[in-house]
């Protein structure tokens, strides 16, 4: 089963620091197997969609096209 897991960093925003959040897929064996940064800047936002890919069983295939939906309906 693929774990999904948010993480964060920083990013200047405006000339302005700020927290993004990410999504990284990970095998069993704890490998990564792929990793999309900067998908929102709100962390539950984040961690719902990393339980939702978890839970559907998304492949790590289609992580950035899902990040990427995401963010255009999110209006992000």
């Amino acid at each position: 089963m693929i774990k999904y897991k948010t993480f964060s960093e920083m990013r200047k925003i405006d000339g302005a620091d700020c927290e993004v959040y990410g999504i990284s897929a990970f095998s069993e064996q704890g490998r990564l197997l792929a990793s999309v940064c900067d998908i929102t800047s709100d962390r539950q936002k984040a961690e719902r969609l990393a339980t939702l890919c978890e839970g559907l069983g998304l492949s790590p295939l289609h992580l950035k096209d899902v990040a990427e939906d995401y963010i255009i309906s999110d209006g992000y």
